[in-house]
């Protein structure tokens, strides 16, 4: 199992139907095929072998894509690193991870210690042979790629992902989230995320249409783009989909033609959700997982109005326990930590056994999520562990104060942090992006008529907008500082 061979197979069944639609040109498979062996070809001769590392620091286009396809097909391994990065971030990740050579655009600052090579061979328009006596064979188990997962401080962090792991998202992709061949597949985030890239193979892997929509566009553009292309299904990310409902003027949604739209990589609010079923798209799927462990609950429109606030019902494949601070598992309703495993599931951090030891235990994966299973069997995420504030020895949990600053009027973003405290240890801080001036006063009652108390924020600070990690997540670690900066 090599997640790049069926391409063969779609470049023989399907040759001139379209692999990548970009907004300047149409991929066929037969073409495609043909521009990953030719990107294989290129990194063969450049030295690459089995095993070799390749981080992409790629514009998000077709080439992007075929270059991962191409290092699948060679056997090496995928270190996504985001171009946006500075020269010195890109040289600790490739140092860190042992890149063999790093793929830059023409122009790019380049890390001085790190190889790199800047393509500018037209891997499309003038295709190289590359020989299958190059590949090599047992690929279900052979690393295909790092899955960085966001930190806020110091590097990422980085499991390996082997060819059977994707696979096996991919199957959740189909049973679950309902991706088909059929599909025209719209991308609007870069490929440097892990949704991003991963929606994008498992498209490709099915031979579907993968129609590449990368920021930065106005809003009103990526509307018109995801109609005027035709699109069936779309990732975005939950950022976006209020901006999208906030731009949408007219009646109805503004992608009705959508047959089903992923919200995924951050937590997308009941309030935003229901948003969006009214003006975004009309068939929504909240989808949780992780970078390190791929699905855990997926929410659907077929799922009752009273469980909204829920991640859904457990996906395809998976495995989900709530545990107690023994690991022992806890009854339903009952909040504890959140472990899960799959066939899609890594099994430990790249050369860190410090957080594997803490992130993975007896072949479940923690993701740092307290949470809860219904009786239903609907999950409920109720905080990050790391998150989770303790005010006067009470366990507080910002998502579910964030959930009910949404429901204001006037509020567009929320975050809660917790802030020192000589009192309690810790207290609560809210911060707000607000559509018109509201008084902190009035945020305050708000909370009072909704929340316990102890709940209730302490302090109040206006920002524009939220600062947010590479990976689009609310930086809560910028929104700290802010506090110390500004006492």
């Amino acid at each position: 199992m090599n997640i790049a061979d069926t391409l063969r197979n779609h470049a023989h069944r399907r040759p001139k139907h379209p692999a990548v639609v970009a907004r300047d040109r149409e991929i066929s498979y037969a073409e495609f095929d043909r521009g990953v062996d030719t990107a294989a070809r290129l990194l063969h001769d450049a030295g690459i072998r089995q095993g070799g590392v390749i981080g992409i620091a790629l514009n998000d286009t077709p080439e992007y894509l075929a270059y991962l396809m191409a290092i699948a097909r060679l056997g090496a391994i995928v270190l996504p690193v985001d171009r946006r990065w500075t020269a010195g971030e890109k040289e600790r990740i490739a140092e860190h991870f042992g890149a063999d050579l790093l793929l830059v655009e023409p122009g790019d600052e380049a890390p001085p210690s790190v190889r790199a090579l800047a393509p500018d061979h037209d891997i499309f328009g003038k295709p190289l042979p590359f020989p299958d006596s190059a590949t090599p064979n047992a690929f279900v188990d052979l690393p295909l790629a790092f899955s960085l997962s966001s930190g806020t401080t110091g590097r990422p962090k980085g499991p390996l992902i082997t060819h059977g792991n994707l696979y096996s998202r991919f199957l959740i992709y189909y049973v679950t989230l309902t991706l088909t061949e059929h599909d025209r597949f719209a991308c609007s985030s870069p490929l440097y995320f892990g949704g991003s890239r991963g929606f994008s193979l498992c498209i490709l892997y099915a031979g579907g249409t993968v129609v590449l929509l990368p920021p930065p566009v106005p809003t009103a553009q990526l509307i018109r783009e995801v109609n005027d292309y035709g699109c069936t299904s779309a990732f975005i990310v939950p950022t976006v989909v209020r901006r999208l409902a906030e731009a949408h003027t007219g009646e109805g949604h503004c992608f009705p033609n959508l047959r089903v739209m992923i919200s995924t990589g951050a937590a997308l609010h009941a309030e935003d959700r229901e948003l969006a079923l009214n003006k975004v798209a009309p068939n929504l799927i909240n989808f949780y997982g992780s970078t390190e462990g791929g699905g855990i609950a997926a929410l659907t429109t077929a799922h009752p109005p009273e469980k909204a606030r829920s991640c859904g019902k457990i996906v395809f494949g998976t495995r989900v326990r709530i545990l107690d601070e023994h690991y022992q598992d806890m009854p339903a309703g009952e909040i504890g930590r959140v472990a899960y495993r799959s066939p899609g599931t890594a099994t430990s951090f790249f050369n860190d056994p410090e957080a594997s030891a803490k992130a993975f235990r007896d072949g479940w994966y923690l993701p740092g999520d307290r949470g809860y299973i219904d009786e239903d069997g609907f999950v409920y995420i109720t905080g990050r562990e790391k998150d989770m504030i303790i005010r006067g020895g009470i366990n507080i949990y910002p998502y579910e104060i964030e959930s009910i600053l949404l429901t204001h009027p006037a509020v567009t973003q929320a975050a809660v942090v917790d802030m020192p405290s000589a009192e309690f240890g810790e207290e609560i801080a809210a911060f707000i992006a607000a559509s018109v001036p509201t008084p902190a006063e009035e945020l305050e009652q708000f909370c009072r008529g909704q929340l316990a108390a102890y709940k209730v924020p302490r302090r109040f600070e206006f920002v524009p907008d939220l600062p947010r990690t590479s990976m689009g997540k609310i930086d809560k670690e910028a929104l700290k500082r802010r506090l110390e900066e500004k006492p």
